[in-house]
């Protein structure tokens, strides 16, 4: 099939799928739409036209299958059976599932029998308590299908690097500055990527290549497609000829082969060959998790084909001239997508980018180090930042060649220079201004939605203006409490203060009495060396229920006495916690005393506040 070839009628009076009109309609559109959908100067005409494309509405699909479109980043899916619903990717939010629920009930009032995790993303699960309960889980009642690695990929964006990626985020999706023409458009893969309440429960029903199951009547084959996520999951339900694509497909975007609110490497030939595996199926509906339906089988092939083949081009092509011995900044200028792809509906650079993939392709595989042996022991940035701004003859003269280059429209070239000298006095208002202006005009010039978000962003922040309150939080409570408990131990390792515990040898015992567990941290000389069990020799021993740990994760403990007494003259909140316990019993010191327990948590740095880091002003 030649890719780009129209093969069916691609428009459609709805605006809301792609594709044919045979086989879905509209149930319900209620007039709402979360984008910013004015003409404006400051928002490209492209990036308007597609915001248009994202009024929310229920559609029907085959039948059985509803897609509940534009109350999220992510339109959950549900399918009815005989006696009960499946629901397929609970969004970003607990409220956004709430209102999506909402609308589904309009439609049937029958139980949720199944949930499913098409992988761990955070807008994938964080709304699964608007559709289920804990209790109802544990009964058996609903059961939650993903993926046998989805809680490792929880994991790591909870824990590992919860803070950081969740401040990062933030940027990507303008989390921290109004929706509107110097904010938020739209988040390219849906309307608004909308911050509220994490939610999380364990699934209880995971696989690892392929599973079939009958639920409710209705007939779907889960199938491992290793992709945007090495736990990614596609639905395929064969009655109906219906492909849920999961993020197997991001929309109608060119793939974000790398994220630049920071990920693991995203392996482009494991991506597209994920693509191909969706090739397979003899769909004649195509139900993404993010973007509109796609409708027949040749308009869905058509779309595969070229999302694949997109992917691989940029690939191949980055290896070919990285062969070369080409850098990444060369890179981005030779590799470009060809007219056929560039130009295809599903392919439109508003959420990944060919110049950000080509980078993460050749750090993937070659690592950051270009060759230059100046780049192994460079000077220390403020120190660098001095001597450029010396070489180009002092701070005046930067600030007046950020001006010329601003009147020019050589908007980055401006920022890039006044970085050295914000770095050099971090509180310096006019560069910092200057830079802010040069990212405003760059920003209106952009369609992809994480580079505008980033760029507004950072205007914010330079010029003082970021609501540093607001933003995502990753490591909810309930995330928390889905963790294995060795999890939640290691977390501590990254927290331990180096220089302070620099000389010190000291071992803490743990039981977890209720479910059998033993563990042990050991401080030493500014490591933590972790272990699934209790060593002959431990400076003090705790004895605890999961379920106490579980109560603190989520806020349950009340704070009173001596507890707040001791918070408010700046004991950290967890340690006033744990020693508040061991005073009333509820945790056991089996063997050593209350000063050593102290003594062992004070090497440890306070849990991170993601408000205070700063991206930009450096």
């Amino acid at each position: 099939m030649a890719v780009g070839r129209d093969v069916a009628p691609l428009v459609n009076a709805s605006n809301l799928w792609y594709g044919g009109d045979v086989g879905i309609e509209i149930v319900e559109r209620t007039g709402v739409n979360l984008a910013f959908t004015d003409d404006d100067p400051r928002v490209d005409a492209v990036m308007t036209e597609q915001a248009r494309k994202m009024d929310q509405a229920v559609l029907r699909v085959a039948e059985t299958v509803y897609m509940a479109y534009g109350w999220d980043i992510t339109s959950p899916v549900m399918v009815v059976g005989d006696d009960g619903i499946i629901i397929i990717d609970p969004p970003m939010s607990l409220e956004a599932g709430e209102e999506t629920l909402a609308a589904f009930r309009r439609i049937t009032d029958l139980p949720v029998r199944a949930i499913v995790y098409t992988h761990n993303h955070i807008d994938h699960v964080a709304a699964v308590k608007a559709f289920a309960s804990e209790e109802q889980v544990a009964a058996g009642e609903i059961d939650i299908y993903a993926h046998e690695t989805l809680i490792d990929g929880v994991v790591n964006w909870a824990s590992t690097v919860g803070p950081i990626e969740g401040r990062r985020t933030s940027y990507t999706a303008a989390a921290l500055i109004p929706k509107g023409p110097d904010g938020s458009v739209h988040d390219a893969l849906g309307a608004e990527a909308r911050v509220g309440t994490v939610t999380f429960i364990r699934p209880t029903m995971t696989f690892s290549s392929e599973i079939e199951v009958e639920v409710a009547g209705v007939r779907m084959h889960l199938h491992h497609v290793p992709s945007e996520t090495d736990d990614e999951i596609v639905a395929w339900f064969p009655d109906l000829k219906v492909l849920h694509t999961a993020e197997v497909l991001q929309g109608e975007n060119f793939p974000n082969l790398h994220t630049i609110r920071g990920t693991k490497f995203r392996d482009p030939v494991q991506w597209y060959e994920g693509v191909d595996t969706l090739r397979t199926f003899p769909a004649d509906f195509m139900v993404p998790s993010h973007g509109r339906p796609v409708v027949g089988y040749d308009n869905i092939q058509n779309v595969l084909t070229a999302y694949r083949d997109a992917i691989q081009y940029v690939h191949d092509q980055t290896i070919r001239f990285m062969n070369r011995g080409h850098t990444p900044d060369e890179l981005v200028e030779l590799v470009t997508l060809p007219p056929h792809l560039a130009d295809h509906p599903w392919l439109g650079e508003f959420y990944g980018t060919v110049k950000h993939s080509v980078r993460q392709i050749y750090v993937g595989y070659l690592g950051w180090f270009e060759g230059d042996p100046w780049a192994l022991d460079p000077l220390p940035p403020v120190a660098r930042a001095s001597r450029y701004v010396d070489q180009m003859g002092g701070r005046e003269a930067v600030l007046d060649a950020a001006r010329a280059a601003i009147s020019d429209g050589d908007y980055t070239w401006a920022a890039e220079i006044l970085t050295y000298v914000i770095r050099v006095d971090r509180h310096d208002q006019d560069a910092r201004d200057l830079k802010a202006e040069a990212l405003r005009q760059f920003a209106y010039t952009l369609t992809n939605v994480n580079w505008r978000n980033w760029s507004l962003t950072a205007v914010a922040e330079l010029e003082g203006e970021a609501d540093l309150s607001s933003g995502f939080a990753f490591a909810s409570p309930d995330v928390m409490r889905a963790f294995p408990s060795d999890v939640l131990l290691r977390m501590l390792t990254t927290r331990i203060d180096a220089e302070k515990s620099a000389n010190i040898n000291m071992t803490m015992g743990l039981r977890l009495q209720d479910i059998g567990e033993e563990f042990s941290l050991e401080i030493r000389r500014g490591v933590v060396e972790f272990r699934n069990s209790l060593p002959e020799h431990c400076d003090f021993v705790l004895a605890a229920d999961r379920a106490y740990l579980d109560r603190v994760l989520v806020g349950d403990i009340h704070v009173s006495g001596e507890m707040a007494q001791a918070i408010a003259t700046g004991t950290p909140p967890g340690q006033a916690a744990l020693l508040d316990a061991i005073n009333k019993g509820v945790i056991t010191l089996e063997h050593g005393n209350v000063d050593d327990v102290t003594h062992f948590f004070s090497y440890y740095d306070d849990p991170v506040d993601a408000g205070s880091i700063d991206l930009v002003v450096r």
